[in-house]
């Protein structure tokens, strides 16, 4: 099992009140899966997400990843499990602006031994994304498109056997948006391990299971 959520719950105080943004939810997710968590805005889609990776901590509930329980760890470790199993992609880049597109590619591997930070494993990385030509480009001389093709480069970089992707289509045109989810296919074909959020029914049809989330709670029949 690649990621797994035990009666996992967050809560968050407000106006006096608590607001459930995942309410008990029980999960698992396959070593291999291309899984698609859609809802409404609101409906908890984006801190479920946050709390798999372990940039969340959950109220309550148990996270494993590649079977370890993520929030016994301590920080140290928890960055170290992110750093090596775990690549993000979010709707905005986040690129450096003061970097070019291989050393943004390369920045998460900067403290890392080996070859996965060296400037060759960041232009392999920029062609099996379509941006290689964009190499010495600063983001601001790129298209929102291809900042998020380096953006998926920089989540590959240290060689994650997840990837979460929270709506990593947001803003792009048709075009660019069906290319970024072809990537997508590809990487899962590989063996990369996916979760995917989307508001776009039309764009979680491509992974191989939807979830669907309302007020924080996965739909009955969501959770297998």
């Amino acid at each position: 099992m690649m990621i797994e959520l035990q009666e996992t719950a967050k809560t968050y105080e407000s106006g006096g009140g608590r607001i459930k943004a995942v309410d008990n939810v029980s999960l698992k997710v396959d070593d291999g899966e291309f899984v698609a968590v859609v809802g409404h805005s609101g409906s908890g889609k984006t801190t479920l997400v946050s709390i798999m990776g372990g940039l969340t901590r959950p109220t309550s509930g148990r996270v494993l990843v590649a079977g370890t329980d993520i929030w016994t760890l301590d920080n140290e470790h928890l960055a170290r499990l992110r750093s090596e199993q775990i690549g993000f992609c979010f709707q905005f880049s986040s690129l450096i602006p003061t970097l070019d597109s291989v050393d943004n590619v390369r920045l998460p591997a900067s403290f890392a031994s080996g070859e996965r930070g060296s400037p060759a494993r960041a232009l392999e990385l920029l062609e099996t994304v379509g941006v290689k030509d964009k190499a010495r480009a600063f983001p601001a001389e790129l298209s929102g498109g291809q900042q998020r093709r380096v953006a998926i480069a920089r989540a590959l970089v240290n060689e994650p056997r997840i990837i979460l992707a929270d709506e990593p289509t947001g803003d792009l045109d048709e075009v660019t948006e069906s290319e970024i989810m072809d990537l997508f296919q590809r990487l899962n074909k590989q063996g990369v391990t996916i979760v995917m959020v989307t508001h776009s029914q039309n764009l979680a049809t491509k992974a191989g299971r939807i979830l669907t989330m309302n007020a924080g709670a996965l739909e009955a029949g969501a959770a297998v």
